[in-house]
């Protein structure tokens, strides 16, 4: 019998197969940029800063995980390999999803990633939660 987060990082596992099978080829025909290159950059290291800050909350008994995607994937206190399968998951979906999308959107889908979870990487700081 496998556990909730058994079956939600097989959900998310198959979630990621059917994006690649279903977005693949139908990317937006929109060129790939120099400013998308630097926005995917700068999304993938805040995914980086707040997975490994999230990490971090498994050492801190008092603090737990608030996001309410993140609590449901990951319970109160995520495990390293737990996280790191979860936000890994998450920069491949985040490149293929703005990779999909037509330019002149892609700007605004990277600053909301950006701006959501460079705040949730604030906060974890904020907690002593970041190295």
């Amino acid at each position: 019998m496998q556990t909730l987060r058994g079956r939600a990082v097989a959900g998310v596992r198959a979630l990621i197969i059917l994006c690649v099978l279903t977005l693949t080829g139908c990317a937006h025909s929109d060129p790939w940029s120099r400013r998308d290159t630097i926005g995917q950059v700068l999304v993938t290291a805040v995914l980086a800063a707040d997975a490994v800050s999230t990490a971090n909350i498994q050492y801190h008994p008092g603090y737990y995980e608030a996001g309410p995607v993140a609590r449901k994937m990951l319970g109160l206190h995520p495990s390293s390999s737990s996280t790191y399968q979860y936000f890994l998951t998450n920069m491949v979906a985040n490149y293929l999803v703005t990779r999909a999308l037509p330019a002149k959107w892609r700007p605004y889908w990277q600053g909301w990633e950006i701006a959501v979870h460079g705040y949730a990487v604030h906060n974890n700081c904020s907690l002593d939660l970041c190295y």
